[in-house]
Parts: C-alpha cells; structure tokens; sequence
C-alpha cells in the first residue's frame, strides 16, 4: 500500500490504516458494520437502517435501536483512533450524522450536523441549521488559522505564566468545548416534537436507565445521539485558538474535541485548554474542584469559597430596576495534568462569563495582573467578577486568585448538584474547610 498525504485521501487507504491498526479491538460487530459501510461507499450511496439491520446484524425489525447504538460506538472508535495512532495523518474517515456513509474529509474539518429524524416538513430548517452550524465552525478555524494582524500582543499573551507551559514544548494542544447531551421527545405520531436537556441525563446509558427506573413516568423518548454547544463557547474558541495555535518556534499542532468524548489517553497526554460552562466540563470537572479553594452549590450559578463561605450567585442585579447590568462568575486555572501534560480551564456560569474570561486571558495587560496576583506558583486560579448587559460582557475584575492545592486524580471531591445524592449533600461537603 502506497503511503503519504494523497493515498491517505483515498477511502480504500484509510479503511485499511483503521483495520491494520485493530481499531475495534475485539468488537467482530463493529468490525462488520465498518466494513459493510466501506463497501456502500465505495458504490457512492450511504445505506438505509434497515439494510444495515438485514446486512450486518441479520434483523429484520425497521426500527432497531441496537442499530443507531453500534453506529454510535463506530463514530467514537473512528475519533478514538484518530485521537491516537491516526493523530498524524491529514485526513480522516468520519460518519456524519443524519446518515450511514462513511466520507473522507481533511482532519481540520470538524462535522456538525444533526441526525435525520423529524419529519420531511422540517427537512429545509434542518438543512439550513446544519450549514449556519458547519459555517461558523469552518469559520473559527479560519481565523485561527489565518496569519495574525497584530502578532505582537499575542507572542506576549504565550509568554505568559498562564499559557507559556500550554504552547511551549511538543505536546498537542486539546481545545476541549464543553458540550451537553440532549434527547428527543416523540409526540402521538411517532415524530419528534421537542428537544429536551435534563442535568441528571448526560448520556445515552442515563437515558436508558432513568426511564427504565422511573415506572410512573410516561414519556415516550428518543436518543438522538446529539450534543449542542452554547452560544459563548464560539466566541471564547474564537478569541483563544490563535493564542495557542503556535508557539515562538513553530505551529502547535492542535484539535478541538467536545468535554464528553474527551479520553482518559488524551486527558493524560495532552495539553487541555477547556472552554465552555462550568456545569460542562465533564471528566476534567473533579481534577479542577479537588485543588480549588471554590466549589459549586446548590446549581451551577453559585460559587462558594470553601474557606470563607462566602457565596456568589451569578446573575444577581447590581442595580435595582428591569434594565441593569448583572454579575457572573467565571474561573481560570491552569495545573499540571496526571501525565505531566498542562491543563488550562477557562469556565463561566454563563455565557457573559465564559466570553468575558476568554478575553481576560489573552489581553497582555490583564494576563500582567493574573501573573502578579499568582506569583510564583506553578498550580494557579483566579475567581473573576464579570458584569454584563444582556448577555455581553462589560468588564471582569479578580475577586480572587493565587495557588491551588495538590489536584486529585484518584477520587470524587464533592457532591455536585446533579449528583444523584443531591444538593444536600453537596452543601454540606461545602461547610468543610480544606
């Protein structure tokens, strides 16, 4: 097999680099199913389920949801073994949403695209809503991309205490969004009439156990295998990726992956820069609050400091009257990584929060302040106070920083408030001094 960027674009290459390399591991149905959908693609067409259910599994039912389940697993291990050993090469296969066929695309390229399961009436808005998704995000790597118009404030801003150690050295860069799972609800005729998010369901095997335990609740309900991002996480990616997009030498090679198929090979190997809310940061969310001197009470918008009580609640009025500005909260860390990696969290309780915190990070002036607030310590945060108007942040101001304790890696700090336990106990975990 002939090797090197060209032959890498060719599907038949990149089939055999995944099979040579066992992606699937043990996983003959996978294996299977992979195959079948390199044949289809080969003829140019992308198969129905049903033929996949005839084909592959040997069922004949239409509507089988062990089939959207394999198909599931086989997009996580094609990210998986693009995430490791196919890290290197310039295109991927990938399995957009909506659809069974396998397509070759550059790795740059990030799909966003929803799954084909409202009715043909809706099909227009749908479209439309997949292209503003792809367009933006094709967008954002543009400019992260593009030469920059003012090099010299950002080769100051990776100088910096808090992202020298993200760019110096040879270690990919992992820009991770915080993301969200949400499911279907189906109405009388089988069609999915809303899409709902619920704080205890983050996944499909949540879906599938509380509705299996909840007997007396009757909800017809659909996995859609669907994820979305909020509106800051754009913008604060937008603003950050050419912060870390090279070093003083050269490009850093980098990627954007969402917090819930973040893996535990990437979370040690890599350099981690989070972006997103602090109710979304998924695995990295107990590394950040065992070292921290904050935690969360009773939602995601109250902060507490676990050394003074002292609370703060996002989103409180500075100003009496219906048109005032309000405050957020957001936090910036950066502490070493299980692997010796660097992990940076930039997370808000909104998306003032999160945008604000974006651009507090990377103005050579405020990144000055953060560094004479931290000093010398190698593990830092910093509680920022961000007053906004509508939604958009006016200013942010540190309320607090300086140096966090040893990160835990091996255990649960605290009892969150969509933990099963409870709010409860969460409070009371709170109350305890470090």
């Amino acid at each position: 097999m002939t090797t090197g960027p060209i032959a890498e674009a060719s599907l038949d290459d990149q089939a055999a680099l995944v099979i040579s390399h066992d992606a699937f591991g043990r996983s003959q149905a996978l294996d299977r199913l992979f195959r079948f959908l390199v044949d289809c693609a080969r003829e140019g067409r992308a198969p129905k389920e049903i033929e996949i259910a005839r084909e592959v599994f040997d069922k004949e039912a239409e509507d089988d949801a062990s089939i959207r389940v394999h198909v599931h697993r086989l997009r996580r291990k094609l990210d998986e073994f693009y995430a490791g050993p196919g890290a290197d090469f310039p295109f991927r296969l990938a399995l957009p949403k909506g659809g069974y066929r396998l397509v070759v695309v550059p790795r740059e390229v990030v799909e966003a695209v929803t799954p084909d399961v409202t009715p043909s009436s809706r099909r227009g808005w749908e479209m439309g809503t997949m292209l503003l998704l792809i367009a933006a995000i094709l967008g954002t790597w543009w400019l992260a991309r593009r030469p920059d118009a003012a090099e010299a404030p950002l080769a100051t801003a990776r100088a910096s205490r808090l992202w020298s150690p993200i760019v110096d050295g040879e270690r990919r860069i992992a820009l991770v969004v915080g993301d969200y799972y949400i499911f279907g609800e189906r109405n009388r005729d089988g069609d999915v009439s809303r899409l709902v998010r619920e704080f205890d369901v983050n996944s499909s095997r949540d879906l599938a156990a509380r509705f299996s335990a909840r007997e007396g609740e009757v909800r017809d309900v659909i996995d859609l295998d669907l994820a979305y991002l909020p509106v800051g996480v754009g913008n604060a990616l937008r603003v950050i990726a050419p912060v870390v997009r090279r070093n003083s030498r050269a490009e850093v090679p980098s990627f954007v992956i969402p917090a819930s198929n973040l893996t535990p090979e990437q979370l040690k190997l890599t350099n981690i820069v989070y972006l997103g809310y602090l109710s979304g940061l998924g695995s990295l969310r107990d590394p950040l609050f065992s070292g921290s001197r904050f935690g969360i009470g009773s939602s995601y918008d109250e902060i507490v400091d676990r050394w003074t009580g002292r609370r703060f609640l996002a989103g409180s009025h500075l100003d009496a009257g219906t048109d005032t500005p309000t405050r957020d909260y957001a936090l910036i860390a950066g502490f070493k990584g299980v692997g010796g990696n660097q992990i940076v969290v930039i997370g808000g309780t909104r998306d003032a929060a999160l945008m604000q915190a974006a651009d507090f990070a990377t103005r050579p002036e405020t990144l000055n302040e953060l560094t004479r607030a931290v000093g010398a310590a190698e593990d830092f945060e910093a509680l920022l106070a961000v007053d906004s108007l509508r939604g958009v942040g006016l200013r942010a101001n540190i309320v607090w920083a300086g140096s966090r304790r040893a990160t835990k890696w091996d255990g649960q700090p605290q009892v969150f408030p969509d933990s099963s336990t409870g709010v409860t106990a969460n409070l009371a975990s709170l109350a305890k001094s470090p």
